[in-house]
């Protein structure tokens, strides 16, 4: 018997030691305590006022002794569940998970390659396409439908991925009520209100305005959040050099402030509901004024997220899969495995905006695809190398002695599947094998198969009472929005 082994089950990365995360800690800490944050809500303010926290109009300076009792209050870990049940991201530690993000204006149409304005079918071709990627593990709109009234946009986007995807769903919600209605629909979906708390099949984006302001909508989403159970991040999106600090040290203690300062809010509307800690930091470039989404600090910013979130035992939210490249092209390919790779090691549990083109504002069907094969070498590296006594092989070994071959052989009918990752979409042919099968690169491959998929997926997964039950509900709000005069495209 061996005894006192040490044993590594995946790589390990660490960018920062345990006094330099106390040490950005206490910066957030001192932030809050002396800066405070502006709260645009009544509720909020007296939540935060009760709770101890010292009020000044709508300035909460919030003591440090209230944020570590709602660090403490937190989970340390989170489930989003799909409408398949089977299919579940349990947020803890380091369980990455990979999938889109939410609303970029722009898309790349699948037939002609033009970039134009997004609209609900690219929405629904994102259902299509996500559900056959196996590596993509949750979905998003990816798009912002331009094509609908903006006021009901997030009520159509959960419809239409949800007609052809029963993956998790990453959302964001316009206001309080747009998010009570997402509810609602989810609910239907899920058995009730009281089985979607159990078992939420959402989770929201919400976030703050940096510097260190809390608009009143965001806020209200934040609490309903809490109200009922819903996941919900408070993650700020801070931009090193714009509306944080240049330093990437000072960036992150602002941005960490922030949202240690929703954290508190939202475990004082209702302790113990499930919060994702996340900063989605950038940096604007100097030259371009462009909020890179693929540059080296962003993606050590992360790297950072992920320590904060074992260093807080509460689950992260994280950024990979993304291009600052406005088509699908070397640089794509590269900065989506950088940052998709680097979101690994790091550990952020929730890694969205996989899919994503041109900083930020181009969705791509095709590169959701790229990123599935991507991910697909990640996770095949990060389950590392195992070693017991099959591994090893030593009895195959001396049976085939000197000179023979393993092909044959039963053990490697039995080992291959999982030990030896197959890719979807790259090529491992010899050159004359390619040109016969028509020398096609990589981005013609996924383009191909983009067109096969959304042309063959027809029957939705939604049943028929769903449905009609979603479209009620997206009616009801309709209506509202009609009385109360906000409707607008």
């Amino acid at each position: 018997m061996l005894t006192n082994q040490k044993v590594n089950s995946g790589p390990n990365f660490e960018l920062w030691s345990e006094e330099q995360l106390h040490e950005l800690h206490l910066a957030s800490l001192k932030i809050l305590e002396n800066t405070g944050v502006v709260v645009h809500d009544a509720e909020a303010l007296k939540l935060l006022k009760d709770a101890g926290a010292f009020v000044e109009e709508n300035v909460a300076k919030i003591p440090a002794h209230m944020v570590e009792d709602a660090i403490k209050s937190a989970p340390s870990r989170v489930t989003i569940t799909g409408l398949d049940e089977k299919k579940q991201l349990n947020l803890y530690r380091n369980n990455v998970y990979y999938g889109l993000g939410t609303d970029l204006p722009s898309f790349t149409d699948p037939y002609t390659g033009k970039i134009r304005e997004t609209v609900l079918d690219d929405v629904i071709n994102v259902g299509k396409v996500t559900q056959a990627c196996d590596n993509i593990d949750f979905i998003a709109s990816l798009g912002l439908a331009s094509d609908v009234d903006q006021r009901m946009v997030d009520l159509y986007h959960l419809k239409s991925v949800r007609m052809h995807c029963d993956k998790p769903n990453w959302t964001t919600a316009v206001d309080a009520d747009s998010l009570k209605a997402l509810i609602d629909m989810s609910a239907v979906s899920a058995g009730g209100y009281e089985e979607l708390r159990r078992n939420p099949t959402f989770g929201v984006y919400n976030e703050p305005i940096s510097p260190l302001v809390y608009s009143e909508e965001a806020v209200q989403k934040l609490m309903m959040c809490a109200e009922y159970g819903i996941p919900s991040t408070w993650a700020s999106g801070i931009i090193a050099g714009a509306t944080g600090p240049v330093t990437l040290a000072g960036c992150l203690a602002l941005g960490n402030a922030e949202g240690l300062g929703g954290l508190v809010i939202h475990q004082l509307k209702r302790k113990g509901s499930p919060f994702i800690l996340g900063i989605v930091m950038s940096i604007m470039d100097m030259m371009t004024t462009v909020s890179s989404y693929a540059s080296p600090e962003f993606i050590m910013a992360h790297a950072i997220v992920g320590q904060l979130g074992r260093f807080y035992d509460i689950p992260t939210y994280g950024t990979g899969g993304c291009s600052d490249s406005n088509v699908l092209d070397a640089q794509a390919g590269m900065e989506a495995a950088f940052t998709n790779f680097t979101a690994a090691l790091g550990g952020t549990n929730l890694t969205h905006d996989n899919g994503y083109l041109g900083a930020g504002l181009i969705g791509s069907l095709s590169m959701i695809m790229l990123d599935d094969e991507v991910n697909g070498y990640i996770k095949r590296f990060m389950r590392s190398v195992e070693i017991n006594s099959d591994t090893l092989a030593l009895d195959l070994i001396h049976e085939v002695g000197h000179g023979g071959e393993f092909v044959s052989k039963t053990h490697t009918f039995q080992n291959f599947r999982k030990e030896l990752y197959m890719p979807k979409h790259a090529n491992r042919k010899q050159y004359q094998s390619w040109r016969m099968d028509g020398s096609k690169p990589i981005d013609k491959v996924i383009d191909e198969r983009v067109i096969e998929i959304i042309e063959s997926v027809k029957e939705p997964l939604l049943s028929a009472h769903e449905i009609q039950m979603y479209d009620e509900i997206i009616g009801e709000r309709e209506a509202k929005i009609k009385v109360e005069g906000l409707s607008y495209v």
